[in-house]
């Protein structure tokens, strides 16, 4: 990986600005007597993954294939989003869920879901990748919308309360209808399109200058395109299933360590009566 040169670095900015939001969060847990135990552990979590994917080196290796570039973007909407959400008091979601922020834009998690989807789904068709990867901050821009959307549809499922869980069904069940187009798209492109080289990769040799020669040392392994975009597209699917179940395994944890301590206290204030 030598001719990656200062391209494969650990972001350190980034790295002091995720330190400070840690230190806030430990602040205000502090002052929070109704955190769960389980949570601080999903917000540091969320904090590790999130430096990992967009911080170390890693970030510029995902865009070497169509695969590894579908596990970070499907980490960072499907799996960063409900951790952070998850590892944060149930207070302070609610603060969240009744802003003046959001009633001013008139977002409901729903609304969120469907615009991200769209822009999802057009994020990867290819015209609108290659025009994104050759305008760096038109890119940014539009990642970091992708990122806040995505932070706002994953609301309704990481909701603590048990009363919702029919809501919370159908909301996943929509969620995976609204994502599968994106998904599909790379699926279909993969088996149908004549395109023989990855517009993420052509993009990052004319970043990196690197030469025609030693661009198969960029990963370990080296894909077909086609299939490369079929496999991107199956792991999207994958990883969106695996992070919806695992949230709702993480929330009704949380609700049952609320139930047991509960439990615990109400026979200690009858001694007390």
């Amino acid at each position: 990986m030598d001719f990656l040169g200062g391209m494969v670095t650990w972001n350190m900015p980034l790295l002091m600005v995720l330190a400070c939001i840690s230190v806030i969060y430990c602040f205000f847990i502090k002052k929070d007597l109704k955190i769960k135990p389980i949570q601080p552990w999903l917000f540091f979590m969320c904090i590790g993954l999130f430096y990992l994917l967009m911080g170390s080196p890693l970030y510029v290796i995902s865009h070497a294939s169509f695969s590894t570039h579908m596990i970070q973007m499907s980490i960072l909407y499907f799996v960063i989003p409900p951790l952070f959400l998850l590892g944060i008091p149930a207070g302070v979601i609610q603060k969240i869920k009744t802003s003046n922020i959001l009633k001013m834009l008139s977002f409901s998690p729903f609304i969120a879901l469907i615009i991200f989807s769209i822009l999802f789904f057009l994020y990867h068709l290819p015209p609108v990748l290659s025009f994104l990867f050759s305008q760096p901050a038109i890119h940014a821009g539009f990642n970091f919308i992708l990122l806040v959307l995505s932070f706002l549809m994953w609301l309704p499922v990481t909701a603590s309360d048990t009363g919702s869980e029919d809501k919370k069904k159908r909301y996943s069940w929509w969620s995976g209808i609204l994502l599968m187009p994106a998904c599909l798209l790379f699926i279909v492109n993969g088996l149908i399109s004549e395109v023989n080289a990855s517009p993420l990769l052509n993009q990052l040799i004319l970043e990196l200058c690197i030469p025609a020669g030693q661009v198969d040392s960029l990963l370990p392994f080296q894909m077909n395109t086609k299939i490369d975009q079929v496999l991107g597209g199956l792991l999207m699917l994958g990883l969106h299933k695996v992070s919806l179940m695992m949230t709702f395994r993480l929330s009704s944890l949380k609700t049952n360590e609320e139930n047991v301590k509960f439990e615990i206290i109400k026979p200690s204030l009858r001694r007390m009566e």
